[in-house]
């Protein structure tokens, strides 16, 4: 991630350690990834522990959330710094 933005230069760390938040974003980002993954396994296939399918969606679902997780990390980084930073749309010159 950029020390500055390119467009506006606004500082992207605010302070030291300013981004260990993003790892409560992150997490919270995760947990509705694997409730929505639950949802829609739970619709098609079903879900019984009679026949183990639950194991099958931990096992997509792990699979899945490695995928998604640099997409995931980016998207929290920015949620996260649109919480301290508002945004301006005219850049400073």
């Amino acid at each position: 991630m950029h020390s500055h933005c390119p467009v506006c230069t606004q500082e992207t760390e605010l302070e030291p350690g300013f981004w260990y938040g993003t790892g409560y974003v992150s997490y919270v980002m995760c947990v509705a990834f694997s409730v929505f993954n639950l949802a829609w396994y739970w619709l098609i296939f079903g879900i019984s522990w009679r026949d183990n399918s639950v194991f099958h969606w931990l096992i997509i679902n792990g699979a899945l959330l490695v995928l998604a997780m640099p997409a995931l990390m980016r998207w929290s980084r920015t949620l996260y710094l649109n919480f301290f930073v508002t945004y301006d749309p005219e850049p400073i010159e």
